[in-house]
């Protein structure tokens, strides 16, 4: 005599089931009349004209910035320096990549950008920031 077996779903139904589930996780539910009782300067991604300057501010600081580094990549880095620091932080790649890509091992080329990191640093110090933003140098940092 057989034993009755609960008749088990088949694997589409089980995917589908999931999925649902899983949506259903990060489903927000809210009223229309939510939105419409928003006011424009309360919405959710409101940015008030000063909060839109102060991020435009920090663009063209940061953009400075990056020139000033890039440049005293080229002033102060070896050639090999430079290609592991630009692989490592303008490109993304990890340390084992680097090393490929310049045709050594991943210590050589984490001990390569340790030293750029270093000369960089010490560039730093010695462009000390005045108030009005020049380096002592006369170059701008900021």
């Amino acid at each position: 005599m057989e034993t009755p077996q609960a008749k088990r779903p088949c694997r589409e139904e089980e995917t589908t089931v999931e999925s649902r589930r899983r949506a259903e996780r990060f489903e927000v539910l809210m009223i229309p009349e939510f939105f419409k009782m928003l006011h424009i300067r309360r919405g959710m991604w409101y940015e008030s004209p000063d909060e839109i300057e102060a991020g435009l501010e920090w663009g063209r600081r940061k953009a400075r910035l990056l020139r000033w580094v890039r440049r005293q990549m080229r002033r102060r880095l070896t050639s090999r320096e430079w290609k592991c620091i630009h692989l490592y932080f303008f490109r993304g790649m990890n340390y084992i990549e680097v090393g490929d890509a310049t045709g050594t091992n991943a210590a050589s080329a984490h001990r390569a950008v340790a030293r750029s990191l270093r000369k960089l640093r010490v560039a730093a110090k010695r462009c000390q920031i005045e108030r009005d933003g020049r380096t002592s140098g006369g170059e701008a940092i900021e």
